[in-house]
């Protein structure tokens, strides 16, 4: 089945790029370094959050805490959750996490692991620290002890592991040379001075090998583009465990004012999302210089996507 959607929206959008339009002018490098500065500022300064994984080819979610993150983690319910960045500090290592909301406790070997919960998020799950004694990653080397998760009542819930594979196979490229063939292909018309300069498209569409705890995304093809000296990552998502049916709603998202099916949400380092359902995908653009950037480039985007049969 092939599926072609062009995110034509400049009626519906047309009134809010009128008064914001970016400036036709580059930025000067110290302008653009200041603007960066900030936006970093703003994004560490709110609670951590998850977001999809905009790089084609990959499955899950990126992890977003103040001063860091990682990507990309995907919980299975073969365990209760997967483990992403580690950093230490003197006394102990600690492991951010994806985890289960039944999950209280983490014990291996008869030693119990401190949590502390960091925010509550969509689809059951907690950001969460988990911290261990130092020098502990020898935990999750092979022939290491389990670790098993424990709930409220101290019983044994599964095992908590690192994420599994989060990536499929995907074809890199950069500009001049064209995008590869595969499954899904992104285009940009009609927008001067809009230029692509590289990206990944998966070789295969193909549903996360286990089944998902909550629920995660499948990105099919990535594209960054540089507009007017601002970079823009654009991708199309699926359902990672069944691609071709309705994906979720990306955390945290909300329409934009007047426009059913316009969304902005958080973004992982490249920036806020802005986005639009292509029936069973998402369509979208992150960073640029605002809002208004991101959707004059959506606006211009096709996304063509070819599912397998079934």
């Amino acid at each position: 089945m092939v599926l072609i959607a062009t995110a034509l929206l400049g009626a519906i959008v047309g009134g809010i790029l009128a008064g914001s339009r970016s400036r036709s002018s580059p930025r000067s490098g110290s302008q653009r370094l200041l603007a960066f500065q900030r936006q970093r500022a703003r994004r560490l300064s709110v609670p951590a959050h998850i977001s999809p994984a905009l790089e084609g080819g990959e499955y899950g979610w990126a992890l977003n805490e103040p001063g860091g993150g990682g990507c990309c983690t995907i919980p299975d319910r073969a365990g209760v959750g997967a483990l992403a960045g580690w950093r230490e500090t003197k006394s102990e290592e600690v492991a951010s996490a994806l985890l289960s909301s039944q999950v209280k406790s983490i014990v291996s070997a008869g030693t119990h692991a401190r949590i502390t919960t960091l925010a509550w998020l969509p689809y059951g799950l907690r950001f969460a620290h988990i911290a261990f004694a130092r020098h502990a990653r020898h935990l999750f080397g092979e022939g290491a002890p389990a670790l098993r998760a424990l709930d409220g009542q101290g019983r044994s819930i599964g095992q908590l592991t690192e994420s599994g594979a989060t990536q499929t196979g995907a074809r890199w490229w950069q500009a001049p040379e064209r995008p590869p063939a595969g499954p899904c292909k992104l285009r940009a018309r009609g927008l001067a001075g809009l230029q692509p300069e590289w990206g990944h498209v998966a070789i295969a569409i193909a549903p996360y090998p286990q089944r998902i705890l909550g629920e995660a995304f499948f990105s099919c093809a990535d594209t960054e583009y540089y507009l007017h000296n601002w970079p823009l990552e654009s991708a199309m998502l699926l359902n990672a465990e069944r691609p071709g049916g309705r994906p979720a709603p990306i955390p945290a998202m909300h329409a934009i004012t007047g426009n059913a099916n316009l969304f902005e949400a958080p973004g992982d380092w490249h920036g806020q999302i802005t986005a639009t359902r292509i029936r069973d995908a998402w369509l979208l653009v992150a960073g640029g210089s605002g809002p208004a950037q991101r959707l004059q480039v959506l606006r211009h985007l096709t996304a063509t996507i070819s599912l397998p049969r079934t």
